[in-house]
C-alpha cells in the first residue's frame, strides 16, 4: 500500500473524531470561529488565486512542495469530509457539520493552489518554448 492511501484512511479515522463531539461543542465551534455558508469557499478562493499568483511570479522552488502538498491537502480533505458525515449522521442537522466542512475547504484550497501553480506554469512554459520555436 502507497504511502497515500495509508494517509487517506488515517485521515478518515482521524475525521471519524467529529462523531463524538456532543452538540452544543460544535455550536461553540461555529460560534468562536464565526463560521458560515459563505466562508467555505473563502479557503478556495485563496487557494486558485495565490496559486496563480505563484505561477505569474514564477515561483519555481514551489514546485518541489507539491508531492507533499498535495499529500496534505488529500488527508485534511478526507479528514473533513468523513467528519462532515459522521456529525450530520448522529445530530441529522447540516448546520452542525460546518467545522468538519469547512477544513475540508482547506483542504479543497490546497489542492487548487497546487493545480492552479502547475497547470499555469506549465501553460506560462508552453507558451515561452513556442514562441522560441518561430
Amino acid at each position: 500500500m502507497n504511502i497515500a492511501k495509508r494517509i487517506v484512511i488515517l485521515a478518515g479515522a482521524v475525521g471519524l473524531f467529529f462523531y463524538t463531539a456532543e452538540q452544543e461543542e460544535l455550536i461553540t465551534l461555529i460560534a468562536n470561529f464565526d463560521l458560515s455558508w459563505y466562508k467555505l469557499g473563502v479557503p478556495i478562493a485563496w487557494g486558485l488565486v495565490l496559486g496563480g499568483l505563484g505561477a505569474l511570479l514564477r515561483l519555481r522552488s514551489l514546485i518541489s512542495w507539491m508531492g507533499p502538498v498535495t499529500l496534505v491537502a488529500s488527508a485534511i480533505t478526507t479528514m473533513g469530509l468523513i467528519g462532515a458525515i459522521a456529525v450530520f449522521a448522529k445530530h441529522q442537522l447540516i448546520v452542525l457539520s460546518l467545522p468538519p466542512l469547512q477544513l475540508a475547504s482547506v483542504g479543497i484550497g490546497l489542492y487548487l493552489f497546487g493545480v492552479g501553480l502547475t497547470k499555469l506554469m506549465g501553460d506560462i512554459e508552453a507558451r515561452k518554448s513556442e514562441k522560441g520555436k518561430e
